[in-house]
């Protein structure tokens, strides 16, 4: 009897690994790369030719194919960041400066990796709005077929970390807030090259848990949702070099821990503009 139940076991468990391998080879001919999500990036056939002329063709074709392997991007961003609800004075928000690195790799199976930063550096307004952002996200990536009119849209999923820093001073000895946001996130970006310009967008969708830090006087956490918009419009100086700018806008819906006087719970929405390039992408 011993033997007999060895035996089924056996037999058992040969049927479900043969029944897996074909299920994954299957799932990685529909999806290449799936199973493999850090597979090598294939440089061999990249010739690095990034001052070669620009590709363009008539417009309203569909003829040019995205560029695949290594990309990098950098933005300066003019943001304005909204104040806290009880913040004092005629205007809602305020303006600074930041940066945006965004870099990754796409292959020739159309499927891919994603990582971007941003870095606000203000505003800084004592009384009212004095505060920092910093923001690391990393997202797996597809590129689906072509569509119609030669769009593309490339899905993506992934995580951000995200720390808000409130400094805001309206007592006598400052309170320091501080936000650390792990969140999950949805997303994609959709664009179309037409003659030597890239029209793009991006969308991104997030929640996730808010860890909130106000000094001496106690921690708390809060649930967080909110999102990322981006539309802009991007000029080829070469094949693989293009110039660009484009609106960028992340709402936090709720979930914000803010000063001054103290508001547990608030929303807070970051817009304005990116000015950058971009290589091989």
């Amino acid at each position: 009897m011993l033997s007999y139940r060895k035996a089924l076991w056996t037999l058992v468990i040969a049927a479900n690994l043969a029944v897996a391998s074909s299920v994954q080879a299957q799932y990685e001919t529909e999806f290449p790369g799936a199973m493999q999500p850090f597979s090598d990036v294939n440089l061999e056939n990249y010739d690095f030719q990034w001052f070669a002329p620009p590709i363009t063709e008539q417009y309203g074709q569909d003829t040019i194919d995205p560029n695949t392997g290594i990309f990098f991007e950098y933005h300066r961003l003019f943001m304005n960041v909204t104040r806290a609800d009880s913040a004092v004075g005629p205007y809602e928000g305020d303006a600074t400066y930041g940066n945006r690195v965004d870099f990754g790799y796409m292959t020739d199976d159309n499927y891919g990796w994603l990582c971007s930063g941003w870095r606000l550096d203000g505003p800084s307004y004592d009384l009212v709005n004095r505060a920092d952002f910093n923001s690391f996200e990393v997202n797996r990536t597809w590129r689906l077929d072509q569509f119609h009119k030669g769009f593309w849209i490339e899905p993506m999923v992934g995580m951000r970390f995200a720390q808000f820093n409130d400094k805001t001073t309206v007592v006598p000895q400052p309170i320091f807030v501080q936000n650390n946001m792990l969140l999950g996130q949805l997303g994609g970006r959709i664009f179309s090259q037409r003659g030597q310009w890239t029209l793009y967008s991006t969308v991104r969708g997030f929640g996730g848990q808010n860890w909130i830090f106000r000094g001496n006087e106690g921690d708390y956490s809060n649930g967080v949702v909110g999102g990322e918009f981006s539309l802009g419009c991007a000029y080829h100086i070469t094949r693989e070099i293009t110039l660009d700018v484009a609106w960028q806008h992340m709402y936090f819906g709720t979930g914000i821990g803010r000063d001054p006087l103290f508001q547990e719970d608030e929303d807070m929405t970051f817009s304005g503009v990116a000015f950058g390039f971009t290589l091989n992408r």
